[in-house]
């Protein structure tokens, strides 16, 4: 509740004085910190996330799958790449967890953030070829933005298409590489994405302009 009302410090208090209550035999599980550190998470305290988890360890609490999503999105935030990456890796390597599509998301969103696209495309084709799992249509698309941001084009077209494989009706992808095509001019490009948009039947516009005019 804290948390959502944005009060940190109290929400803290509260984790804090739970953690006092030997003499009532009462510990702080693994359910107790993951609100904490999603508390922090919510509210921007990306530090405080890292620092908690290593006191958590400390304590001999063994993280779940939502305590690692939490955790490598606050080095997505923070601009910690190696650091992210290495606490995906830990999942799997120290504790047996096996990362699901939410964690696969958060490390391309990590690092997307820092940059490292051809990385995350890497690790989608990984996924995608190792029979790992399906990526999902989330995922490209946050690949997909981060090219758009970044004007790498070529890039952009692998991951719109491999995202219009899995939803051929998602006029959201087309519309990000329609935007993509338009900063550089390639008006061709985005004739040719019209005509797939009026052949597949989708709804949304593309690249539309409004300008008022007074007299």
């Amino acid at each position: 509740m804290y948390g959502k009302c944005g009060m940190v410090k109290k929400a803290r208090l509260v984790f804090n004085l739970d953690g006092m209550e030997i003499r009532n035999e009462r510990s702080r599980d693994v359910v107790l910190w993951t609100s904490m550190l999603g508390v922090y998470g919510k509210n921007g305290h990306y530090k405080e996330v890292i620092d908690l988890y290593n006191e958590m360890l400390q304590e001999g609490i063994k993280p779940d799958g939502i305590v690692f999503l939490t955790v490598i999105s606050a080095c997505g935030h923070t601009g910690q790449v190696h650091a992210g990456v290495k606490y995906f890796e830990s999942m799997t390597n120290d504790f047996k967890l096996n990362p699901g599509p939410e964690h696969y998301s958060c490390l391309v969103d990590l690092l997307c953030r820092a940059g490292e696209l051809h990385k995350a495309w890497e690790l989608l084709n990984e996924r995608h070829y190792n029979g790992i799992g399906k990526c999902s249509v989330s995922m490209w698309g946050a690949l997909l933005s981060a090219c758009v941001e970044s004007g790498n084009i070529e890039l952009a077209k692998l991951a719109a298409q491999r995202a219009l494989e899995l939803d051929p009706q998602n006029g959201g992808i087309c519309v990000m590489l329609s935007n993509l095509y338009a900063q550089f001019g390639m008006w061709d490009e985005i004739v040719r994405l019209r005509v797939l948009i009026k052949q597949r039947g989708l709804r949304k516009d593309v690249g539309c302009s409004w300008v008022q005019v007074t007299m």
